[in-house]
């Protein structure tokens, strides 16, 4: 339960106040998945939100039968397929394991009990997925694939110490290819 905590820290993008948190704990339980295990299948409603406490898990949807990865959620990052949860219908994506990963569960009835308990926990969770949202159409924005790179590794170093680089072009919407030269290209800049 130690990273539930970690959820509120200034640094990380899922930021819940620390009263939410501790009234959550009741309405919370325990889940452990294996790697590349699937929480959710497009096409399924979104029924949990997970609050990731240790592992790694993905969010992405299939075009063509080509992978694009939406996001990554680390140690303290709340996990959904935030727009079929609140409205309970369809996902749009997938939400995968990417290694050994331990959850904590907070189910569709039990946000609604809590949001009835604490109606200050369904406005402090729009403001988190509000500025996850911002973070991430911000970086995809960014014109230049260098700019991307570099302000993925200033935010997020974790991503691309424990995933895939092929997962990491996705995520940075280029490919694989691209992504090496850009890589190879700060490389040669910093030797220099």
């Amino acid at each position: 339960m130690n990273n539930l905590y970690k959820i509120n820290s200034k640094d990380n993008k899922n930021n819940l106040s620390q009263r939410i948190m501790e009234a959550l704990k009741p309405f919370l339980y325990v889940k452990t998945v294996k790697k590349q295990e699937t929480l959710l299948m497009e096409g399924d409603v979104c029924n949990n939100i997970y609050f990731v406490q240790s592992g790694a898990v993905k969010q992405y949807y299939l075009s063509d039968g080509k992978e694009f990865i939406q996001n990554f959620y680390f140690e303290g990052n709340m996990a959904s397929a935030f727009d079929s949860f609140f409205t309970q219908t369809s996902a749009e994506s997938y939400l995968e394991a990417i290694e050994g990963t331990e959850l904590m569960v907070l189910s569709f009835h039990n946000f609604k009990a809590i949001c009835s308990a604490k109606p200050e926990f369904s406005t402090q969770l729009n403001i988190c997925m509000s500025r996850m949202n911002s973070n991430r159409v911000n970086l995809l924005l960014m014109s230049d694939g260098m700019m991307r790179y570099k302000k993925f590794l200033e935010n997020e170093p974790q991503v691309s110490q424990r995933v895939p680089q092929y997962m990491v072009a996705s995520y940075l919407g280029m490919s694989p290819e691209t992504l090496s030269r850009i890589r190879k290209r700060m490389s040669i800049k910093k030797a220099a």
